[in-house]
């Protein structure tokens, strides 16, 4: 009975650990899965993904959030690239 809590709790802790990666990279969803189906590899996949919250300034390289108007760094007025 020990050897079945022991893998329940460290699939608990392998999903909610992906579910919080994938929160802070804009993926909450995909993080949920992969943490569920796929439990540490899932949380390695997720620690080497693309953040989709920020995205580079087109003029300073500095990274910005991607629904900002302006960039923080150099002020230039960015444009919604999810628009285009």
């Amino acid at each position: 009975m020990d050897n079945i809590t022991f893998w329940l709790c460290f699939y608990l802790v392998m999903l909610v650990a992906s579910t919080v990666i994938g929160y802070y990279k804009g993926n909450i969803v995909a993080g949920a899965l992969l943490g569920y189906v796929l439990g540490p590899i899932g949380v390695l996949i997720l620690l080497l993904s693309k953040d989709r919250k920020m995205l580079p300034c087109p003029e300073c390289g500095n990274k910005i959030h991607r629904h900002s108007y302006k960039c923080p760094h150099c002020h230039q007025k960015v444009l919604n690239r999810l628009s285009l």
